[in-house]
């Protein structure tokens, strides 16, 4: 073979080994930026899109019971006041790892900014009471170590059923936050939504709630 042919197969051999390298840079670089459009950056937990696409998703099926539970962490602000972000990013996180840990039937959770996590039960309001129930005692058996103090991880849980009459997904969301905000009224605790709580149920102004990081 001559010195020319054996330079140009080198050279395409390079080639070929540069773009089989590209390529797989390309499709990791296509991987890593889809799961970061659907979890989020601190938690790891799907995030708000990845939870309305999912609970769309159950929605188009009118037969099928799809309960929602908004999970909003109690005295979060003290937190992040009294000890900074950082410490409030651990509370997630231990927030965050106790949820997924319980490995709940038919249930994704996830986390749809501040100190608020959201849990989407593909089942009955029966099933859906027992998975939130086991949360809300799950998180009250959680606890942080700052320093020399001890953090609790208390919440208050708002749970919806869909009744399927053309409910959306957003109609669903603000029925559990509804509830959420009945059962922080009361102390925290699993507050399950009626017609007497209404669509709302006096939330903070806009300004005083998912204050906190995302």
């Amino acid at each position: 073979m001559s010195t020319a042919s054996t330079l140009l197969l080198a050279t395409t051999t390079a080639s070929c080994i540069a773009l089989l390298a590209r390529n797989r840079k390309l499709r990791t670089d296509l991987v890593t930026a889809r799961f970061q459009a659907l979890h989020d950056a601190l938690t790891g937990l799907p995030n708000r899109r990845a939870l309305l696409l999912h609970l769309d998703y159950l929605l188009a099926d009118r037969t099928r019971p799809v309960a929602v539970a908004v999970v909003d962490l109690n005295r979060f602000k003290e937190i992040n006041d009294e000890h900074g972000h950082t410490a409030g990013d651990l509370v997630l996180c231990r927030v965050a790892d106790t949820l997924s840990g319980l490995c709940l039937p038919r249930t994704m959770v996830g986390r749809t900014g501040g100190d608020e996590f959201m849990m989407i039960i593909d089942d009955g309001m029966h099933a859906a009471r027992n998975n939130v129930e086991a949360a809300a005692q799950a998180l009250d058996a959680t606890t942080v170590i700052l320093g020399a103090t001890n953090f609790g991880c208390y919440a208050s849980l708002g749970l919806a059923l869909a009744d399927h009459n053309d409910i959306t997904a957003v109609d669903l969301i603000r029925r559990a936050d509804a509830a959420m905000y009945a059962a922080k009224r009361r102390g925290g605790g699993v507050k399950e939504w009626h017609q007497g709580i209404g669509a709302t149920a006096n939330p903070p102004l806009p300004m005083q709630r998912r204050r906190y990081r995302s």
